[in-house]
């Protein structure tokens, strides 16, 4: 199964994000959408949308792959400031 890959380049580094199409009725809308850092995958979205087209569920995908990592990231960077500093 061929997908399409966009990168986003977050804080972290540049976060890999591949999306792949899944057989759906006409008019309706399947996707997965991986998402990975640094060659690890992170996290796997599902958007099913119905009468919706391909070009608008790939951007709303899209939208929620990069939410995904920005709140990650937002995460990542309120942990480390609760992190005790070292002597």
């Amino acid at each position: 199964m061929d997908g399409s890959t966009f990168v986003y380049d977050g804080r972290s580094g540049p976060w890999a994000c591949t999306i792949y199409l899944l057989t759906q009725e006409e008019g309706n809308f399947a996707a997965v959408g991986d998402v990975a850092l640094d060659g690890r995958h992170r996290c796997k979205l599902v958007l099913c949308q119905p009468r919706v087209p391909v070009e608008t569920g790939l951007d709303l995908l899209k939208r929620r792959c990069v939410d995904w990592i920005e709140q990650v990231e937002r995460h990542e960077q309120d942990s480390s400031r609760m992190q005790p500093i070292p002597a």
